[in-house]
C-alpha cells in the first residue's frame, strides 16, 4: 500500500525544482510528532502569486504519478491568500487524506516561537519562507471570549426549558451551546490561550487528563435525563474553572 513517505518524497521531487514554488512543508501530525496509522497529510506550499494554476497542476501531476486521484474537493479558504484542496489517492488508506494548502508568496506570515500546536516540518525552503517570531497580543480577543463564555453559561436555563418540554434535539443543542461550550472555552483560555478558538480539535492532547475525563463525562449525553442531571454539574464546574482564571488575573 502507498504510504505517507512515498507521497512526501514524490511531491518534494516534483516541486523543489520549480522556480515558482518557494517552499514546501508539513503541518499537523507530522510537524507535531504525533503521526499514527490514522493521521492525514497536511501539506503547505509557498508559491508565486501569479502562478496558482501552474502550482495546482504540478501538485496534481505528482499525485497522479503515484496513483489515480479518486477524490478531490476544492475548499473555499477564509484567508484571501490561501488556496486549499483535499485529495485521496486510489489504493491508499481511507484515513490518508491529503490536505494541501498553497499560500501566495505575498502573504506575511510567521510561526510563533515555541508553539507546539501550530508548527512546521520543513521539506524544502529556498527563500526563507518559514520564519518564527513572538506571539501576537491575543489578550483583548481572549477577554472577549471569556465574557462570551460567562454570558452563555448564565443562559443554561435555555437548555432546561427544552428538557421540561420533552424536546431532546433542542435540549441537546442548547446544552452544548450554553453549558458545554462555555466550559471548553475556559479550558482553552487556561491551557492553550494562543489557540483559544480551537474548541475540541485535539483537545485530549492539550489539557490534563483529569480535565479530559471530566469533559468527556459532561459530553456523554444520551437522554433528556442526562441533560437535566448534568446541567447543574457543568455549571458548578464552570464556576470552579472561572474562579481559577479570575484569581490568576
Amino acid at each position: 500500500m502507498i504510504d505517507r513517505n512515498t507521497i512526501i518524497a514524490k511531491l518534494q521531487a516534483a516541486l523543489e525544482s520549480l522556480p515558482f514554488v518557494h517552499a514546501l512543508w508539513l503541518e499537523g501530525a507530522d510537524a507535531c510528532g504525533t503521526v499514527d496509522e490514522y493521521s492525514d497529510l497536511d501539506f503547505w506550499a509557498d508559491i508565486e502569486d501569479n502562478c496558482e494554476q501552474e502550482a495546482f497542476e504540478a501538485v496534481e501531476r505528482a499525485l497522479s504519478s503515484i496513483a489515480p486521484i479518486d477524490y478531490k474537493y476544492i475548499m473555499r479558504h477564509g484567508h484571501p491568500q490561501i488556496r486549499q484542496r483535499i485529495y485521496r489517492l486510489a489504493g491508499t488508506s481511507e484515513y490518508l487524506m491529503i490536505d494541501f494548502c498553497w499560500q501566495l508568496h505575498s502573504r506575511d506570515f510567521s510561526f510563533v516561537e515555541g508553539d507546539a500546536i501550530e508548527c512546521a516540518k520543513v521539506i524544502f525552503d529556498k527563500s526563507g519562507v518559514i520564519k518564527y517570531g513572538p506571539a501576537t497580543d491575543f489578550t483583548q480577543e481572549n477577554l472577549a471570549r471569556l465574557e462570551e463564555a460567562k454570558y452563555r453559561s448564565s443562559q443554561h436555563v435555555r437548555a432546561e426549558k427544552y428538557v421540561r418540554r420533552g424536546l431532546y434535539l433542542e435540549a441537546y443543542a442548547y446544552y452544548n451551546r450554553y453549558a458545554l461550550e462555555p466550559l471548553i472555552d475556559l479550558l482553552r483560555l487556561i491551557y492553550t490561550p494562543e489557540h483559544a478558538d480551537y474548541h475540541l480539535v485535539h483537545i485530549s492532547r492539550h489539557i490534563p487528563e483529569e480535565e479530559r475525563i471530566k469533559l468527556e463525562y459532561f459530553a456523554q449525553i444520551f437522554s433528556l435525563d442526562d441533560i437535566a442531571r448534568k446541567l447543574p454539574e457543568v455549571a458548578r464546574q464552570f464556576d470552579i474553572v472561572l474562579d481559577r482564571i479570575e484569581n490568576d488575573t
